[in-house]
């Protein structure tokens, strides 16, 4: 039988819990929503807006190029931690109907892929990592990926890469902004990404590759990232 100065402790015990919860879950709502506040000031007329879930989406332009950035979480991982991703789009329209997309180490559960749209596997360049699976669209998409190959084989050193894409309509880079918490993801199944940041200097760097890629698709001479 319980008494009344267990079910006391367990009441007590109960709130307690349900607070420390609540508190968890506020810092949590906090700590996504300003993950790219210090990038936004590296873009002109930068708006940040966020979603049901916190995370934020950061639009602006730079170089007279929208840009817009935004956090995509990814829980259908199966042998590996979930996966925060930041996705990176410059919009510019490209005379050449040339397209192509590379994802890095496919697993075949990247729902935020373009490579899947395409059904044209293209043959992968010298320099690129063994793990990439790359497919196109158009007659020139192999010309366009031998073109692009110097800047991407550079590019594609950053483990941090998941997959980029050149097409029709503009630029796009997938990149890794944090890891899953081990211990959520294996008892409770739940995602928490510990110091989730896209620093200043990572995001200016994913923006001046989309300079050096925009420029090399283009076939214009520009200078060389440092290796």
């Amino acid at each position: 039988m319980i008494t009344l100065t267990t079910a006391f402790f367990l009441v007590t015990g109960l709130i307690a819990v349900t607070w420390l919860a609540f508190r968890d879950h506020g810092q949590l709502r906090t700590s996504r929503r300003s993950i790219l506040d210090t990038s936004a000031a590296l873009l002109d007329r930068p708006e940040l807006t966020h979603g049901g879930d916190d995370f934020p989406s950061l639009s602006g332009s730079r170089n007279g190029m929208r840009v817009h950035a935004t956090l995509v979480p990814d829980t259908m991982t199966i042998r590996r931690l979930p996966q925060l991703w930041l996705s990176l789009t410059r919009f510019e329209t490209r005379a050449d109907t040339a397209e192509f997309a590379i994802l890095v180490r496919p697993a075949g559960t990247e729902f935020y892929s373009l490579t899947a749209q395409y059904d044209l596997r293209l043959e992968t360049p010298a320099g690129f990592p063994d793990e990439v699976l790359i497919r196109g669209g158009g007659p020139n998409a192999q010309a366009l990926l031998a073109r692009t190959a110097p800047t991407l084989a550079r590019l594609l050193r950053d483990p941090k890469v998941k997959e980029v894409a050149i097409t029709a309509k503009g630029l796009r880079l997938v990149w890794q902004a944090s890891e899953g918490r081990r211990g959520e993801h294996l008892l409770l199944r739940q995602c928490v990404f510990d110091d989730a940041e896209v620093r200043p200097q990572d995001f200016k760097e994913l923006l001046d590759w989309m300079d050096a890629l925009s420029a090399a698709a283009s076939d214009q001479r520009h200078e060389r990232l440092a290796s």
